[in-house]
């Protein structure tokens, strides 16, 4: 079996799709059953050397002269045929028991191309699937994985000329739907496709774009699907939005793989077709890690506190953590509010708390920038607008910081604003030691109530080290976690502790509200409530010992196996290939 993996993330890991590739590509059963990967994509470092990377091959590129025996002379005629620039080679990908695997990366220049036949290969997506690309030729993010589809093909094809194997065009998101567009108007019978949902698109815009966010958009959402109702009946035409457009042609596909049951549901609401169709729940997994012993846990937990003893002047009780992009769906001001609603608890504890909130809009500082902005004012813990310092977006929410630092008594937020939780990435703002490990295996517990958020990795990758995940039921992990937590053992008499909290902010409980049920609209208000909600729970959450550490430690770990990239390919992704190539 050869699997084609279409994304923009081939060489470089910008977001989740990338932490997925990376699960999958390492994982013990994907390397098993799969015999051949091939990660495609937009040549994105056109004028570096190292285009695969500081650690790819590169086999052929005729532009920097590099040719390759085997494949030169079928991509060099794909060149032509599509004027396009190509590069082929591999890229390797470290796997948990210490192995190396290297698939096979395949990009096109479609920047600064000049493609041949592209109003052809758009003309026949619309006579065969009703595809108007003329609504959205000014959109680059559309043009250039239309660009893509053809000589991406075509290079599969012709790598994979010699071989008799199954071959999945595997389209991550709308980006590579295009491409698996291609594939499915090919007649070898070798070619199967597959749209994997990160999320979806429509549903993403709407929740970040209208009055009460997700609040608002899952209770329509539900009485939608109750009703037979589409999302187009209830928010009228998405004609607009070109990614729309592309999700909506994922119903050609062989087989679509949500991450989430959120995203599942998104699907289903966007039509007949999808309501028709089979949808398999593929979830994200979460990293290989051996158990943590209690002592390490210690001491990650003491690293940390030197940390916040070095940035805000005391060794804070409990560590908390948030390591997010900085976008409007992650909904970072509600972490905020929880903390604030915590704050009488951590006083009646006679405790202290310290959030280290890990985020940028603005991509990596320079080493040199964090050390001048923190040998100049104090960064992180003093921020000044403008770049290197604070972008728009991230000024708006170090105004939020601050308005917590100034009136909490018990817990206060350092917001560093870069990637990168060590010594030098942070301009000497933390001690030498330090890494992003620490923050990982020491925090009590990894914040993450998104607004929209169709797995969340990140927020719940804390939890094999004993961390509490607090998480808003938005995220589509939280199915995924109730099945794992009840895997994992545990009796009516000796129920194990939780490792997740879970905010209730889309449409959740409003039970113990003082006004009307048909008076509770209020989006802030609504947060509010849940914030408290979710502050109690996780307060009473938390361990208070050395027994209910190692307890949190083995629950949290035995969880984690449970939902792990094994049993991910093994139990859910390798499965529902199968069952649709039997379709």
């Amino acid at each position: 079996m050869i699997h084609v993996h279409v994304t923009h993330e081939a060489v470089h890991k910008v977001g989740g799709i990338g932490a997925v590739l990376q699960g999958l590509v390492t994982a013990k059963a994907y390397r098993s059953a799969v015999d051949r990967v091939l990660l495609v994509g937009p040549l994105g470092d056109r004028h570096r050397k190292d285009s695969l990377g500081p650690d790819g091959t590169i086999v052929y590129d005729n532009w920097q002269g590099i040719w390759s025996e085997e494949a030169g002379t079928a991509l060099q005629a794909i060149e032509v045929k599509h004027g396009v620039r190509m590069v082929y080679g591999r890229r390797p990908f470290a796997c948990p028991d210490g192995s190396t695997v290297e698939p096979e990366i395949l990009l096109v220049d479609v920047e600064s191309s000049i493609p041949h036949g592209l109003d052809l290969f758009k003309h026949q997506l619309y006579e065969r699937y009703g595809l108007a690309s003329d609504r959205y030729e000014g959109q680059w993010e559309f043009e250039q994985f239309m660009r893509l589809a053809e000589p991406a093909f075509d290079g599969v094809e012709a790598l994979t000329a010699d071989q008799t194997d199954a071959v999945w065009f595997v389209a991550h998101e709308f980006m590579g739907l295009p491409t698996a567009l291609r594939a499915t108007m090919s007649t070898d019978r070798r070619y199967h496709t597959a749209f994997y949902a990160h999320e979806v698109a429509t549903a993403r815009r709407i929740v970040e774009e209208q009055a009460g966010h997700d609040a608002s958009f899952y209770p329509a959402l539900a009485a939608g699907l109750a009703q037979g109702r589409d999302l187009e009946d209830v928010y009228g035409s998405q004609d607009d939005f070109f990614k729309h457009a592309l999700v909506l042609q994922a119903i050609r596909c062989d087989a679509i793989l949500a991450v989430g049951d959120r995203v599942l549901d998104e699907l289903t609401f966007l039509g007949k077709e999808f309501r028709q169709a089979t949808i398999d729940l593929v979830y994200n997994g979460l990293p290989e890690a051996d158990c943590l012993s209690l002592a390490g846990r210690k001491r990650a937990r003491r690293l940390l506190s030197d940390v916040a003893e070095g940035l805000v002047g005391f060794r804070p009780d409990l560590c908390f953590s948030h390591v997010s992009r900085l976008v409007p769906s992650k909904a970072m001001w509600r972490d905020l509010l929880v903390l604030q609603a915590m704050d009488p608890f951590l006083q009646a504890r006679r405790n202290t708390a310290v959030m280290d909130v890990l985020a940028t809009e603005a991509g990596a500082r320079l080493p040199a920038s964090t050390k001048h902005m923190h040998e100049a004012y104090d960064w992180p813990l003093v921020h000044c607008e403008g770049y290197p310092d604070l972008s728009p977006g991230e000024l708006t929410f170090d105004l939020l910081v601050r308005k917590h630092n100034t009136r909490a008594r018990n817990s206060r937020v350092v917001f560093i604003n870069q990637f990168g939780f060590d010594a030098i990435s942070c301009g000497g703002a933390l001690p030498e030691g330090v890494g992003f490990t620490d923050l990982r295996c020491g925090t009590d517990a990894e914040f993450g109530q998104s607004m929209y958020e169709p797995f969340g990795i990140a927020q719940i990758e804390p939890i094999g080290f004993g961390a509490i995940s607090l998480v808003s039921d938005a995220c589509g992990c939280v199915g995924y976690l109730q099945q794992a937590h009840a895997t994992a053992g545990g009796t009516p008499d000796a129920p194990l502790p939780p490792v997740h909290i879970v905010g209730d902010y889309a449409g959740g409980d409003r039970s113990s509200a003082p006004v009307p049920a048909e008076e509770r609209t209020d989006a802030s208000w609504l947060e509010e409530q849940a914030s408290g909600r979710a502050a109690r729970a996780l307060e009473q959450a938390l361990p208070r010992n050395d027994k209910q550490r190692q307890i949190g430690l083995e629950v949290g770990h035995a969880v984690a196996v449970e939902m792990s990239w094994e049993r991910v390919v093994s139990g859910q992704l390798l499965p529902a290939l199968q069952r649709a190539e039997n379709r």
